[in-house]
């Protein structure tokens, strides 16, 4: 229960009469008022979308989403307010979509994003998998991107979400070229 400086922190009847008691809870209650207010507004301060944005850098930090140098303001918020949904999927085709289209924007039907996975789970008695195992992304964007800028974002997606012991490649067409 919050408390404010003119309400003092509430005591057991024991201390009733005793007016030091009365006197150190009015002054604790009045100390602690700023902090209690600070708490009660804690969940703006941790929401992606309406903390402040001298906190987001902050946010970013903690909630360990993938940002990189460049991203406006509201691309950095969806990368926070996703982050927990795609550390569960990193290293899938699904996590790599999914922040393909809520992060980088590329959408169908003007981007097509296409994941040939190679990957399953191999044991011991399965025959060991082939030498030119590789991870294929393609982009296929529309008329008028920049295909080096496309190809650089593809490749550094490419890499958070591509496990490590399996070969890629990120492959950029545009349409109608």
């Amino acid at each position: 229960m919050p408390t404010s400086p003119t309400r003092p922190l509430p005591l057991p009847a024991v201390y009733g009469h005793d007016t030091v008691a009365q006197a150190f809870a009015a002054a604790i209650g009045e100390v602690m008022a700023p902090a209690e207010e600070r708490l009660d507004d804690l969940d703006a301060v941790l929401d992606p979308w309406r903390a402040p944005p001298a906190f987001l850098d902050w946010l970013i930090r903690i909630s360990g989403a993938r940002v990189e140098p460049g991203w406006d303001e509201i691309r950095r918020r969806r990368a926070v307010d996703l982050a927990a949904r795609l550390a569960a999927y990193r290293g899938t085709p699904y996590g790599l979509g999914l922040e393909a289209r809520e992060i980088l924007r590329w959408v169908p039907p003007d981007f097509t994003l296409v994941v040939d996975d190679p990957g399953r789970v191999f044991t011991d008695s399965d025959p060991a998998p082939g030498a030119g195992r590789m991870l294929t992304v393609t982009l296929t964007a529309p008329a008028g991107q920049d295909r080096r800028a496309l190809e650089s974002r593809l490749t550094r997606l490419v890499q958070v979400h591509c496990p490590a012991h399996l070969p890629f490649k990120a492959v950029v067409t545009i349409a109608g070229s």
